[in-house]
């Protein structure tokens, strides 16, 4: 697959470079690392971003500007899409074939769709950066672009939660020493992604960690997050990533789950979803469960949304893990 990768570098010289639905570290990291990659070979290479950015992983811009939306008449010759594993966690407002070209995925996850016309993945790459490394050192740059190896270490720190996930491997801390020696200030990354809260994140995790329940004789623990919750607190969609990690630090829990009340408005009106978050602490495949409710991830680390309130997910997310459990 990384031949048909490389080709489409090659050949074209005008490309858009895309995250997935909510960027995160991982996605925005090798988004910002390929296009700063395109653009020392001589390419051109165009950010698209019409969400905003989480306020933690601003520090990784370093001056980029993504667009919004794509000009009137602009066409490029191939549209790259970080750590996608799904059609449906395409960004808002993604533009038409006739815009984009071919899609290029570039990915990690075991389970996913068929999106993209044309698919690099690696299921068993820590992070997705870590792909686009693979990439770089096939294009034959003899060091990583200027720029690039802050956030591409920022896509394996955050995708690894700083190198503690099972998916980290001696050629996944090889990579990171590799980043560092590049110019990856590892504390400055560090803080940014795990250690800089603000005062009502800290009192939406109070909140969240209130609403713990275990189920499947504390097999599972399951936590929730409202909208209610976050206007008190003062705090803000973002703050919520993360949070479900919580839940898989109970003693004895085997899969954590956040559900999270999430505003939706489209042509039927304005709702609520639910997104629902998964973590497993071992042995647990919770990307199975996530594909059963329509979504998908990692064994590790998996979520879904549906199209149902908080309560009613509940009871789909019980049923499953009820059938995981036997």
């Amino acid at each position: 697959m990384i031949e048909k990768a490389l080709e489409v570098v090659r050949n074209g010289d005008r490309f858009l470079v895309a995250c997935h639905r909510r960027p995160d570290a991982d996605s925005l990291g090798s988004a910002l690392g390929l296009i700063r990659t395109l653009r020392v070979i001589g390419k051109e290479a165009t950010l698209f971003m019409p969400e905003a950015i989480p306020d933690s992983l601003l520090f990784l811009m370093e001056g980029e500007q993504g667009i919004a939306e794509v000009l009137e008449g602009t066409r490029f010759d191939a549209t790259w899409v970080m750590d996608i594993a799904a059609k449906a966690l395409l960004p808002p407002g993604f533009p038409e074939p006739e815009v984009t070209g071919p899609v290029v995925i570039v990915d990690h996850h075991h389970a996913h769709d068929d999106v993209g016309d044309i698919v690099f993945r690696d299921t068993d790459a820590a992070a997705t950066g870590e792909v686009v490394v693979r990439l770089i050192d096939e294009l034959g740059l003899t060091s990583l672009p200027e720029g690039s190896a802050t956030p591409l270490y920022a896509a394996i720190l955050s995708d690894t939660g700083g190198f503690r996930y099972s998916t980290t491997r001696p050629e996944t801390l090889r990579l990171g020493a590799r980043l560092i020696e590049e110019g990856a200030d590892p504390w400055q990354v560090a803080y940014q992604l795990f250690e800089r809260w603000e005062p009502a994140r800290l009192q939406l995790l109070a909140s969240i960690i209130a609403t713990l329940e275990t189920e499947f004789d504390g097999r599972v623990a399951i936590m929730r997050v409202t909208r209610e919750m976050l206007e008190i607190c003062g705090a803000n969609d973002d703050m919520v990533e993360g949070m479900v990690n919580y839940a898989r630090r109970v003693d004895g829990a085997e899969i954590g789950a956040l559900l999270w009340e999430w505003p939706v408005r489209d042509a039927a009106g304005e709702r609520l979803q639910t997104k629902i978050s998964l973590r497993s602490s071992g042995h647990a495949d919770v990307s199975v469960i996530a594909a059963a409710l329509n979504g998908g991830g990692h064994r590790a680390a998996a979520a879904t949304q549906l199209d149902i309130s908080i309560d009613e997910a509940k009871q789909r997310l019980r049923a499953e893990l009820a059938k995981h459990f036997g």
